[in-house]
């Protein structure tokens, strides 16, 4: 009886050690992931912060890039419309005839040269000037 009492006893604390083996490894693995994540939510949100400040100075330098092809189209249409008063002035200094005014009108503008409004402007002029 002795004996079996002891197989008895010797099997149930080797199935206690088993059990314990098979959970031990498992929660150390528990941990491990726990403070690699932790780790890497650290790294990511480091990343995600470098992230929004490339973000931050591409847009930066977009707006930087849009101010300055405002600025030119800006002094691109003063310009044109200096342009266009010289053509006006010129054109009556030179005595030509508004038909000939009003085609080079017409040219500066379907060249682009200048806006709607600078012809209407100057087409005024010239009419006014009949």
């Amino acid at each position: 009886m002795r004996n079996l009492f002891s197989k008895s006893v010797l099997a149930k604390v080797l199935l206690g050690i088993l059990v314990l083996l098979m959970y031990a490894p498992q929660s150390m693995a528990v941990v491990g992931e726990s403070e690699k994540s932790a780790a890497e939510k650290q790294q990511a949100a480091a990343q995600q912060q470098q992230a929004a400040a490339q973000q931050q100075q591409a847009a930066s330098a977009a707006a930087a890039q849009s101010a300055a092809a405002a600025s030119q189209a800006s002094a691109a249409s003063a310009a044109a419309a200096s342009q266009a008063a010289k053509a006006a002035s010129s054109a009556s200094a030179s005595q030509k005839t508004p038909a000939q005014q009003l085609q080079e009108l017409q040219s500066l503008l379907n060249q682009g040269l200048i806006s709607q409004s600078d012809y209407n402007t100057a087409k005024a002029k010239i009419l006014n000037s009949l």
